[in-house]
């Protein structure tokens, strides 16, 4: 997958906050994003996996920092 194209779809995804959440406030899955922002029909196999394991990082990244903030709070 180009780097750039990468990059601006997850800059687009980051400029929105966090990342949306089903009924019990768990983030939704890398697969389930795909289709909230719709890149879902956008992406050929290869880009929608890289891009599913670039959103799954994200959402571990999102989950840990609000544990943290809620310990030093």
């Amino acid at each position: 997958m180009n780097k750039y194209k990468l990059g601006a779809i997850l800059e687009l995804i980051r400029r929105q906050g966090k990342l949306p959440t089903d009924q019990w406030g768990e983030v939704l899955r890398p697969d389930e994003l795909l289709i909230w922002f719709g890149l879902n029909d956008l992406l050929n196999l290869e880009e929608e996996i890289i891009l599913k394991g670039e959103l799954a990082l994200m959402a571990e990244a999102e989950i840990f920092m609000d544990r943290l903030r809620c310990q030093n709070a």
